[in-house]
This record gives structure tokens, C-alpha cells and sequence, in this order.
């Protein structure tokens, strides 16, 4: 098992620092193990920033005993980053009521996916890394496709997903048609029919946004406790994602029923993701999750592939680092790269990696190996 494990497994050690920081700010424990030094302060810092952690892990330092806090200096750099990080929050809140308030007064019904329909799930929502916003428009891809061409400018797509504009505040809205696809045929066949069970039920949920800004509509916890480790799964593999997307499903879960988590993971047995569940639920154990709330039992080796990736990888993309050491590499040397993480992941998500990795080996290259 060691000889198998070695091939799969990276050199690299996982940061247990950031770990411990992790389970201050969640509320699972109340101090580090070992106060950081100056320097291993700053190296938390910027992992922070990489994975899209500044605001949630902020709440750790706060909770920390006065002898564990950072320099002084160091906690003013992560107050002023959480300040600017509430700030957007802010700004994407009130462009949400906004957005839906617009789309109700037409007529057509949508809800807010992830994003600031998670944020509300966590315990200080201004915290949390922001992004564009996700609208799902009932009615199929040709109304969608129609409504956004002729009520608002610069529409791009449609894809396989969705339609997207820029509004005029600057923030990137995605209206989808879909939520999300699995790239096996078969179980994205179960997938569609699941989705199609599940829409009548999703439009008659709603959020109240903090501060009193206003409601927008949201997503069933049966759907998001599918939706959204779908999403994880899409986003770890080909774009990235960073541990934000992990603490969304951690407090989505830590918000949900018992009965509700075991509805979601039997749905996401039968779409074959249970490895990449009990990968993920590894690494809420370490988080301090209790085992009553996982939704399986976790996976040692498994979740430590995951969470060894996700702390290298970050919010960048995972196909294409063009970054730190990643910024000079060769054509050649991007290609084994990616075709290796591929072959070294392939265990976590077998029936999805194959198939949507080849296809993009494939045109990379074509496209870049000219």
C-alpha cells in the first residue's frame, strides 16, 4: 500500500498550521497547538489570500488568547483586508436584491446560487470571499437566451451553462440555464433527471441579507447540499478553487438536517462522486467537524490527495499556473504537469477526470503544441 500510496501522494508537506488556524475560526478549538513566529504569521497570511480565507480565517485570530496573536502590525494587514473584503460584500449584496428585484418585476422567476445565498450561512457573512454573481432563470436555455439579449447589452454566450453580461456597477452576472453538468454522459443522464425533479421546489425559498439590504430568492438545502459539491468538484479540477468553496459546503452542511445531508448523499452516490465525498469530509474532520454531521465516512487517503492539491493549487487556475515558478515553463513541461496531476488525482473523481482531462489535453495540444 505505502509503494501505491507514493505515487499518488506529493512531496510537498501540508501546512498544519493553517489547519490548526482553520479549526480556531470554524469554532472547533480555542488555541494553536504552537504560537507561529513572525514569519510563519506572514506565511499564513498570504495562504490565506491564496485560498480566498482572508475574512473566515480572520475570525480564527480573533479568537485566539492575547499570548498566540499575530505581530501587530500583521493583524492590521488582515484587518484592512477584511474591511475591503466587507466593503464587497457589500456592494455584491445590494447588487443581488437589486438583480432580482429587476428580473420579479418582469415576470420571470430566479434564485441566487451560491455565492451571497451561502454567505448568509455563515457565521459573520461579510467575511466571506466574494465573487459575480450566479442567477438560475426557470424556463430552459431558448428563454433564458432570449430574455437577457433583449433587456440587456453585451451578452456573452450561450455555453453549456449559461449566458453572461456585465452590469453596470462593474459586477459579472452568469444567468444559467443549468446549473451545473457531469461530464460522464451516463450520470449526467441522472443528473438532468434529478434537476428536473428538483426545480419546481426552488424558487419559493428566500434569504434575508444582512444589514437589512433585502431578500433574495435562494435554492433548497436539498438542491445546494448537491449543487454545490458538484460546483466544488467542477471548480477544484479545472479552474481551481481554493479552500473557500470547502468552507461554503462546510457551513451548508453544519445548516442542514440529518435527513437532508442523507438525501444528498445518497443522490450523490448514484452520480459516483462518493470518493470525492469522503475526500472532502477528511478534511472537515480535521476541520473538526463532528462525525454525526459528515455525510460519510472520510477518507484518509483520498482527502489528503484533495487537500494536498487544493493548498498548492489555491483559487488559480489548476490547468493553466501561470504564476510564481509556473510563469517561464516550457509547453512541454505544462503538459506532463497537467497530464500527471490528472493521473495522480484520477482516484477522487474516476468517472469525471478521464473524459473532460482528456478533452482538454487534447486541445492544448492542438492549440499550443504548434
Amino acid at each position: 500500500m505505502g509503494v501505491w500510496l507514493s505515487f499518488f501522494m506529493d512531496d510537498d508537506m501540508i501546512c498544519p498550521q493553517f489547519i490548526e488556524l482553520m479549526r480556531v475560526a470554524l469554532g472547533n478549538a480555542k488555541r494553536l497547538d504552537v504560537t507561529p513566529t513572525p514569519k510563519e504569521w506572514e506565511e499564513l497570511f498570504a495562504m490565506s489570500v491564496r485560498q480566498g480565507l482572508v475574512g473566515v480565517m480572520f475570525d480564527g485570530v480573533e479568537r485566539l488568547p492575547k499570548e498566540q496573536m499575530p505581530p501587530v502590525e500583521m493583524i492590521m494587514d488582515w484587518a484592512a483586508a477584511e474591511d475591503y473584503l466587507a466593503k464587497e460584500n457589500r456592494r455584491l449584496n445590494k447588487a443581488c436584491v437589486e438583480v432580482c428585484e429587476r428580473f420579479e418585476q418582469d415576470g420571470v422567476r430566479v434564485c441566487i446560487l451560491k455565492g451571497q445565498g451561502m454567505s448568509v450561512l455563515y457565521p459573520k457573512p461579510l467575511r466571506r470571499a466574494t465573487g459575480d454573481i450566479d442567477v438560475w432563470m426557470q424556463g430552459g436555455k431558448e428563454q433564458v437566451v432570449e430574455y437577457m439579449r433583449s433587456h440587456y447589452e453585451q451578452v456573452e454566450g450561450p455555453n453549456m451553462y449559461h449566458v453572461a453580461t456585465m452590469l453596470k456597477n462593474g459586477v459579472e452576472m452568469e444567468v444559467h440555464y443549468r446549473p451545473v453538468r457531469l461530464s460522464s454522459p451516463k450520470r449526467d443522464e441522472r443528473l438532468r433527471k434529478w434537476m428536473e425533479e428538483m426545480e419546481p421546489k426552488q424558487w419559493n425559498h428566500w434569504a434575508e441579507l444582512p444589514e437589512g439590504v433585502g431578500k433574495i430568492r435562494v435554492p433548497s438545502k436539498n438542491f445546494d447540499l448537491v449543487f454545490i459539491l458538484l460546483h466544488l468538484l467542477h471548480h477544484w479540477a479545472f479552474e481551481g478553487c481554493g479552500m473557500k468553496q470547502l468552507v461554503d459546503y462546510y457551513w451548508l452542511m453544519m445548516s442542514a438536517s440529518a435527513d437532508e445531508r442523507r438525501e444528498a448523499m445518497e443522490t450523490l452516490s448514484v452520480l459516483g462522486l462518493g470518493n470525492f465525498v469522503a475526500a472532502v469530509m477528511y478534511i472537515f474532520s480535521l476541520w473538526g467537524m463532528e462525525d454525526g454531521v459528515l455525510l460519510c465516512p472520510p477518507s484518509k487517503w483520498l482527502g489528503t490527495l484533495l487537500l494536498d492539491d487544493i493548498m498548492k493549487v489555491g483559487v488559480v487556475s489548476a490547468d493553466d499556473l501561470s504564476v510564481g515558478v509556473y510563469g517561464q515553463e516550457k509547453k512541454v513541461r505544462k503538459f506532463w504537469r497537467r497530464l500527471t496531476r490528472m493521473c495522480r488525482l484520477m482516484p477522487l473523481a474516476p468517472h469525471e477526470l478521464p473524459r473532460v482531462w482528456w478533452d482538454n489535453v487534447w486541445w492544448w495540444m492542438v492549440r499550443k503544441m504548434k
